[in-house]
């Protein structure tokens, strides 16, 4: 590949955004955004502070002619006005392996409003399409969830995590490669299950479609509130969308929970309208164990019928509970009887006539009626319960210590009773 890869003249068009050359009528709005947040500027930039220094980087770096130096800055400007907005720059070229950094700063009032989505996919394009390279490479902070929603959005995929890269300071690695697939076919709706609160318990193909997906919602009480499949979707990807679930609502379906159904639903098939081929529902758990998803699905189908809806397994908080207190779920013959403690404790205490491993969920809110049922069944002993699974708080002991009110979304396992090493065989 020739050294000077870039070549010009550039102007590229989106919606709301055009990237074009700089120019010496840009010099003023330049000096603005560098004032704003100097930390940001490409080395060529460093100690251009003014007008006047600028316009003079303006003269002699801006080409005159069809080709590029091997870094290369632009403008953002606004479609309708043609004023800056912001800047691009694409440097680090490496030309063996074909590759370069992508970094870009608006002015703080037009933030929000898609330019910087739209020039870096515009830019990414150019470089990837046109300019023969391969891949491209943007960093930001860990803490900049607006800069990640902006990569993932542009078509970028996380890599991972840099640590102290930047001015000591970890951060995260996005790329593009020129190879990346153009999504086709029909659009998708996957429930993606992210497990009971451990972000580390989350599968790798899981990890994948939620950096992949167009757009990913997580189930919350409200929308000023976070939700636990929401804190580990972020340790993955920044776009994370609330929807509303009334999901302590009790009685049935009720107006509220259908409401709330009915809403998440629209809000899908509005993501597919403009453009989305894949949305993903992560939700605690596995999305086929008591999950929010089917409804979610029910909806989504019956306003687009060609939806393809397919699921990803996740942990569940039983086999996380198991894991955490050395508990056997099963062995040999045994069977395992689930059972959700929403509706009181009549199928429980029929479970516990049995000697098989019997499971609860959401027993939080009858905590001293399963006390006082496994007492009863003479299996208190064995029994262990665990709340806030791999989160801060996290509870787990035994049953027999249970004394008060626990979480809603606490577990209970009743290991089978065992004479032996293959007792059970």
């Amino acid at each position: 590949m020739n050294e000077s890869v870039f070549q010009g003249p550039v102007r590229l068009t989106a919606e709301r955004t055009v990237i074009r050359q700089l120019t010496l009528d840009d010099a003023e709005a330049l000096v603005a955004i560098v004032r704003e947040e100097p930390e940001i500027l490409p080395q060529t930039l460093q100690g251009v502070h003014d007008a006047e220094a600028l316009a003079h980087w303006l003269t002699v770096s801006v080409p005159n002619g069809q080709r590029f130096a091997v870094s290369l800055h632009l403008a953002i400007a606004d479609r309708g006005t043609d004023t800056l907005v912001g800047f691009l720059g694409l440097f680090k070229v490496d030309t063996t392996h074909d590759t370069c950094e992508v970094g870009y700063a608006l002015r703080a009032g037009v933030r929000g409003r898609g330019h910087a989505t739209e020039a870096l996919r515009l830019a990414c394009d150019w470089a990837l399409n046109d300019c023969g390279l391969h891949r491209v490479e943007l960093r930001t902070l860990t803490d900049n969830i607006a800069s990640m929603r902006v990569a993932e959005k542009a078509g970028f995929r996380r890599e991972g995590v840099q640590r102290g890269a930047g001015r000591h300071q970890d951060l995260v690695m996005f790329s593009r490669l020129a190879t990346d697939a153009v999504a086709d076919g029909p659009v998708r709706l996957v429930g993606v299950g992210v497990g009971p609160g451990d972000p580390e318990l989350v599968t790798v193909k899981a990890v994948r479609l939620l950096q992949e997906a167009d757009v990913v919602l997580v189930p919350v009480l409200a929308p000023d509130e976070p939700g636990r499949a929401e804190s580990v979707v972020r340790e993955h990807t920044a776009k994370a969308e609330r929807v509303v679930f009334a999901l302590n609502d009790r009685g049935g379906v009720t107006p509220k929970r259908a409401a709330a159904w009915d809403a998440a639903a629209t809000r899908v098939l509005e993501a597919f309208e403009k453009g989305a081929r894949t949305v993903v529902f992560a939700t605690i758990g596995d999305p086929n164990v008591y999950s929010t998803f089917t409804y979610l699905a029910q909806g989504v189908r019956a306003g687009r019928p060609d939806v393809v809806v397919e699921t990803v397994p996740g942990v569940t908080a039983m086999q996380d509970l198991a894991a955490r207190s050395g508990t056997v779920l099963a062995e040999g013959s045994e069977s395992v009887t689930l059972v959700p403690l929403t509706a009181g404790t009549d199928g429980f205490r029929a479970a516990l006539a049995t000697d098989e491993t019997v499971v609860a969920y959401k027993f939080g809110s009858r905590a001293s009626e399963v006390v006082a049922a496994l007492k009863d069944a003479g299996r208190l002993d064995d029994a262990v319960y665990g709340a806030r699974l791999g989160l801060p708080g996290e509870d787990v002991g035994p049953a027999a210590a249970l004394d008060g009110p626990v979480p809603y979304l606490s577990t209970l396992i009743v290991p089978g009773r065992r004479t032996g090493r293959g007792g059970k065989l």
